[in-house]
């Protein structure tokens, strides 16, 4: 991530924004988180309450910079890990447009049609996971 400040649903976004919907963390788990980096001296807290935001500190900057390459590894990983999982959910997109047209703009028989297309997908998928 660049070198800005975030709140916990913030970074969660972030998070998710760069792996393509892949990886979104929990509150439960990116809060402990940001506490164990925060006593690490690597993030300050710049805010109160429920704007409460969290940026490196010199300490983290420095620590960014010399583990470049190990943070881009595990960015990689992530994506690598998600490839198919990321076409998948592309491909779900895409399906619920082509869905929301017909369903505005269709005639009765192609919103069966669809229907029935759909119904055949469904279970189509279900058979896979059955093997």
């Amino acid at each position: 991530m660049s070198q800005h400040s975030y709140n916990g649903y913030g970074m969660i976004g972030a998070i998710a924004a760069h792996t393509d919907g892949a990886w979104r963390p929990s509150p439960g788990s990116i809060y402990p988180a940001l506490a164990a980096l925060q006593s690490e001296g690597l993030i300050e807290s710049t805010g109160t309450s429920k704007r409460t935001e969290f940026e490196l500190t010199e300490a983290g900057k420095a620590y960014v910079a010399e583990n470049a390459h190990e943070m881009a590894q595990v960015w990689a990983e992530v994506n690598e890990e998600a490839g198919a999982a990321t076409d998948l959910r592309l491909g779900m997109g895409k399906l619920v447009g082509a869905v929301q047209q017909i369903g505005m703009a269709g005639t009765e028989d192609q919103i069966k049609a669809a229907t029935e297309a759909l119904d055949t997908a469904r279970r189509t998928i279900y058979k896979l996971l059955a093997d």
